[in-house]
């Protein structure tokens, strides 16, 4: 097919990655157009720069490949112009020149990222397409995973919706949520941290003390983490894992979620035993989650294999899966997920001992036993206050991340209130009717001095 009266392409779908020859030397062009016939890309080739930057308007271009001169034009400035119009494309410079001031001028200039000399190596040149491919792969998935998650969070407000006012107002409330969650963005893109507590305010969202409950079980799941020797990083995944262990149940019915274990029909169990898979999989395409990925689809292995989804027993579930399933099971009991009655803490201990042939790692559980009556109710440190919003003032940090009454997290621990962020929380309270929890760090003049 053509594209402009002097550029052509292969015979590639309109959807494939565009790779754009520059060159007036026709043996160049069938040589590196034959190069790329099995790479998936639609490989096109201009001989002047004008066309090059007529198509680059056209389509997106994957790769731009330029001789340093085509025709009058300079090819370390038709590299610059193609940096500015499109800055994703991977661009190559091919040259029969050698000198330094070219290849300088390539790279300060026209900002190429590799520069050939004629003959080329086909490996270096295909080993960069390859990358450029599996690049923009992986920022494919990683996006359609974000508008996944926020799809299931929008599909769970609208399942919650009943009565026309409410619906009003959860709309008005979802729309100042927005605000302030477009306002922390840019602290997303670079907190993982933030991600992950998004993620975890998000799967469990119809639990009013889901998020307390889940942040308690991180902080366990790290302790035994610790005390069975292992190093940081893996105590850092097994706590993410643990503050996720809910994240498979997005999208299972209230009425299931809001029923004991141990009133469970066949149908209640199926749908159930999906939630640790289902959760692995939100996950996969996240790099650097694999191993909690992991965890989360091994969680409800148990002891003596009759768990699900695999049947693992003993040591073959990950270290990670068997403390999370302790600590899990252990705030499920003293909330009353089990049988629906809540129970105490030297309850709760009991019930796991009895079932210790079972479920559990028993070496793991008896160290938690040792431990888990150190993990006490929320109670603030000596460095924090908690406050009301009308008592909110600019320059405040937080001491915690803020959440709203259903658990979506707001802002998170560290960051610094100005006056769009107080005036927007306390939008958020009008409209909802209910006092947000602010907990913030204590000055030595102001808070302390007030509540002397």
């Amino acid at each position: 097919m053509s594209l402009s009266s002097s550029g052509k392409t292969t015979s590639q779908p309109a959807s494939a990655p565009v790779v754009l020859i520059v060159d007036d030397e026709e043996t160049t062009v069938q040589s590196l157009t034959s190069l790329f016939a099995d790479t998936g890309a639609d490989v096109a080739s201009v001989s002047s720069a004008d066309d090059a930057l007529k198509m680059l308007k056209d389509r997106p271009v994957l790769a731009v490949i330029s001789e340093m001169h085509i025709g009058d034009t300079d090819g370390a400035d038709l590299m610059a112009t193609v940096a500015e119009q499109s800055p994703d494309a991977l661009r190559i410079m091919l040259t029969a020149e050698q000198d330094a001031a070219s290849v300088m001028k390539a790279i300060n200039t026209g900002k190429t990222h590799l520069y050939l000399t004629k003959p080329w190596d086909d490996g270096e040149l295909l080993s960069a397409l390859d990358e450029k491919l599996r690049n923009q792969s992986l920022e494919r998935r990683n996006r359609g995973l974000e508008e996944q998650l926020l799809k299931r969070n929008s599909d769970l407000a609208e399942l919650n919706a009943s009565l026309e006012k409410r619906v009003a107002d959860r709309t008005e409330e979802l729309r100042l949520h927005a605000r302030l969650i477009e306002h922390a963005f840019s602290d997303l893109q670079k907190s993982y941290g933030h991600v992950l507590r998004l993620a975890s305010s998000l799967a469990v969202l119809r639990d009013p003390k889901g998020i307390e409950i889940a942040t308690l079980r991180a902080q366990m799941a790290a302790s035994l983490a610790e005390a069975s020797g292992l190093g940081s990083q893996d105590v850092n995944s097994i706590r993410d894992a643990a503050l996720l262990a809910d994240l498979g149940t997005i999208g299972l019915p209230d009425e299931l979620l809001q029923k004991p274990f141990n009133q469970f029909d066949g149908d209640d169990t199926r749908l159930f035993s999906q939630s640790p898979v289902l959760a692995e999989a939100a996950l996969m395409g996240i790099p650097g989650m694999r191993q909690t990925a992991a965890y989360l689809r091994h969680q409800y292995e148990r002891y003596d294999g009759s768990g699900y989804p695999d049947n693992v027993a003993g040591d073959n579930i990950p270290l990670g899966s068997r403390i999370i399933a302790i600590v899990r099971d252990y705030s499920d009991i003293l909330r009353g997920r089990f049988n629906g009655q809540e129970l105490s803490k030297a309850k709760a201990r009991a019930m796991m001992l009895n079932r210790l042939a079972t479920r559990y790692d028993p070496g793991l559980l008896c160290v938690f036993c040792e431990q888990c009556g150190a993990f006490a109710t929320e109670k603030l440190a000596a460095d924090e206050a908690r406050i009301s919003v009308s008592e909110l003032e600019p320059g405040m940090v937080l001491a915690g991340d803020l959440y709203s009454e259903r658990g979506m997290i707001l802002l998170t621990q560290g960051h610094e209130l100005n006056d769009e962020l107080i005036g927007k929380l306390r939008d958020l309270q009008i409209c909802t009717g209910r006092e947000l929890d602010v907990r913030v760090v204590r000055e030595e003049s102001g808070l302390l001095e007030a509540e002397a």
